[in-house]
C-alpha cells in the first residue's frame, strides 16, 4: 500500500511537471522606437533664446496674465462633461486595478446550503438506497488560494495597472487638448473684438470718402464714377464689418460650449489684451524630456506595457493552475443530527487542487496569437504617437520662429504708416494736398493694424500650439525609466 501511494505520488509529479499543453514559440514582435534625434531641428536663435527658458507650467495659461483666460479654463475643467467622461473611465480603471491586487490575496468565505435529497435504490449508496433526506452542509469558513507559480497573477495586476495609468495620462491630453482649445478661440475672440472696432474705422473712412465724392460730384467738380466706386467701397467695408462681428458671435457660442455651459453664457465673456507666453520650453531638453512631458506618449507607451503583460498571461495558461482550498463546519443528512451528534457532524479538508491544460483545442493558441498581436499593435501605435509627436514639436517651433519674425516686421510696417498718417495731416493742414490724402493714410494706417493684429494673433496660436506640442506642463517621471517593453520574460 505505501509503495502504490509512492508510485501514484511520482506519478502526479510527473504529470504536474509535464502535463501542459505545448507553448508555442515566439514569432517576431513589434520593436519600440528609440526617441528620435531634434538636435538639429531643435537649434535655436537669439531671439528664442531671450524666450525660451523652461518647460511650460501645469497651468500655464497663468503666464499669459489674462484673468478672463484663467477664469474659462478653469471653469472648463471643473465642469466640462467631456472631462467628466474621461474621469470617470479613469476611475474604472482603478477599480479593476484595485480587483486584479485583491484577486492576488487569499479568500476566506461562509457557505450554508439546506437540501431535501432521494438516493437511487440502483446506485451505491447502499442502505440509504431510495430514502430521502433533509440536512444541512454548514461551513463558517471556506478557504481558497490561488498559489501563482507562474506569475499570471502578478502579470495581470501590472497590465490593470498599467491601462490605470494609460487612463490617467489620456486624462490629462484631454485637459492639454480642451484648454489649449480655449485658449485658440478667446485669442481669436479677443482678435476680432479688435478688428470689429478698426473694421469700424474702415467704414467711416469709406463713409466719409464717399461723401467727399458726392459733394464734388454735385459741384460739378468730378464725374459720377467716383461716386458709384466710392458707394462699391463702402458696401465692402459694411460686409467686412459685419463678417467680424459675426465671426465674434461664433467664437463666443464655441467657448461657452467648451466650457460647458449655454450659448447665452457666451455673452458675458470679456476680453482683454493679450501677452505672449513668457514661458516656453527650453529647446536643447526637449528631445531629452519629450517622453515624460507628453501624455499622449505615456498613454501609448502605458498601454503597450499593459499588452505585454497580458501576453505573459496568455502564456502561463499553458501551464498547470494550482489552487489552495479548505474548508472546516458541519454536515449531516439529517438535520436532527447536525448538531446533536457528539461532534459527528464536524468536517474538514485542506489540499491542492490542479488544472492541466492537456488539450484546449487550440484555445490557448488562439488567445496567445490574440495577446501578441494586440501587443505588436500597442507598439505599433506608440511608435506612430512618438513620431506624430516629434513632428508636432518641430513644426510648432518652426511656425513660433516665423510667426514671432513676421509680427516683429509688421511693428515695423505699422510705424511707417503712422508716420505716413502723421505727414499727409500735416499736408493737408499746410493747404499741400485735398482730404483725400489724409483718408487714404488712415485707411491705410487702419489696414497695417488689422494685419498687425492678424500677426499679432498668429504668433500668440503659434505659442498655444507650441505648448500643446511639448504637453502644456504634464509630467510623468515613471515615463523616463518605463522606455523598453519586452512581451517576454
Amino acid at each position: 500500500m505505501i509503495r502504490f501511494n509512492k508510485i501514484t505520488l511520482l506519478a502526479a509529479g510527473l504529470l504536474l511537471l509535464n502535463g501542459c499543453a505545448l507553448l508555442p514559440e515566439d514569432g517576431t514582435r513589434a520593436k519600440l522606437l528609440d526617441m528620435p534625434s531634434l538636435n538639429q531641428t531643435l537649434k535655436s536663435d537669439t531671439q528664442a533664446e531671450k524666450i525660451v527658458r523652461e518647460w511650460p507650467r501645469a497651468q500655464w495659461w497663468r503666464d499669459f496674465h489674462n484673468a478672463e483666460l484663467n477664469r474659462l479654463i478653469e471653469t472648463a475643467l471643473k465642469d466640462s462633461p467631456s472631462l467628466h467622461a474621461a474621469a470617470a473611465r479613469l476611475t474604472q480603471a482603478e477599480a479593476v486595478a484595485d480587483f486584479q491586487a485583491a484577486e492576488m490575496l487569499p479568500s476566506i468565505s461562509a457557505g450554508v446550503e439546506f437540501h431535501q435529497r432521494r438516493f437511487s435504490e440502483t446506485d451505491f449508496y447502499g442502505p440509504n438506497g431510495g430514502k430521502t433526506f433533509t440536512g444541512a452542509y454548514i461551513d463558517p469558513a471556506v478557504f481558497r488560494y490561488h498559489l501563482d507559480l507562474w506569475g499570471k497573477d502578478k502579470a495581470a495586476l501590472e497590465s490593470a495597472l498599467g491601462k490605470e495609468k494609460a487612463q490617467a495620462s489620456e486624462l490629462a491630453m484631454a485637459r492639454l487638448m480642451l484648454s489649449t482649445a480655449i485658449a485658440r478661440s478667446y485669442i481669436r475672440l479677443c482678435s476680432s473684438e479688435e478688428d470689429i472696432e478698426l473694421a469700424h474705422g474702415l467704414t467711416e473712412q469709406a463713409e466719409g470718402k464717399m461723401q467727399l465724392a458726392e459733394l464734388r460730384w454735385q459741384r460739378g467738380l468730378t464725374s459720377q464714377d467716383l461716386v458709384y466706386a466710392g458707394k462699391q467701397q463702402l458696401e465692402a467695408a459694411r460686409q467686412r464689418e459685419t463678417s467680424v462681428r459675426n465671426q465674434a458671435q461664433v467664437l463666443r457660442n464655441r467657448l461657452a460650449a467648451l466650457v460647458g455651459q449655454g450659448p447665452d453664457w457666451g455673452k458675458i465673456i470679456h476680453v482683454a489684451e493679450n501677452k505672449v507666453a513668457g514661458h516656453l520650453p527650453q529647446p536643447e531638453a526637449i528631445a531629452l524630456g519629450l517622453l515624460a512631458h507628453r501624455p499622449d506618449v505615456a498613454a501609448a507607451m502605458w498601454r503597450v506595457e499593459a499588452a505585454a503583460q497580458l501576453t505573459k498571461v496568455a502564456k502561463t495558461n499553458f501551464y498547470p493552475d494550482v489552487n489552495l482550498v479548505g474548508f472546516a463546519g458541519l454536515r449531516s443528512l439529517n438535520l436532527k443530527d447536525l448538531f446533536l451528534s457528539n461532534g459527528a457532524s464536524v468536517a474538514y479538508g485542506m489540499g491542492p487542487t490542479i488544472t492541466l491544460p492537456i488539450f484546449e483545442g487550440g484555445r490557448l493558441e488562439a488567445e496567445l496569437k490574440n495577446q501578441q498581436a494586440a501587443y505588436d499593435a500597442a507598439a505599433e501605435s506608440y511608435n506612430e504617437t512618438l513620431l506624430a509627436a516629434v513632428q508636432q514639436v518641430a513644426d510648432s517651433l518652426a511656425e513660433w520662429r516665423q510667426t514671432l519674425e513676421h509680427d516683429a516686421a509688421q511693428e515695423r510696417a505699422l510705424e511707417a504708416a503712422e508716420a505716413e498718417a502723421t505727414l499727409a495731416g500735416k499736408r493737408y493742414q499746410a493747404g499741400l494736398s485735398t482730404r483725400d490724402g489724409i483718408i487714404e493714410a488712415d485707411a491705410a494706417l487702419i489696414r497695417q493694424r488689422l494685419t498687425a493684429s492678424e500677426m499679432h494673433n498668429a504668433h500668440l496660436l503659434a505659442a498655444i500650439g507650441l505648448i500643446e506640442a511639448l504637453g502644456g506642463g504634464y509630467e510623468n517621471t515613471n515615463m523616463i525609466h518605463v522606455s523598453k517593453v519586452s512581451n517576454h520574460d
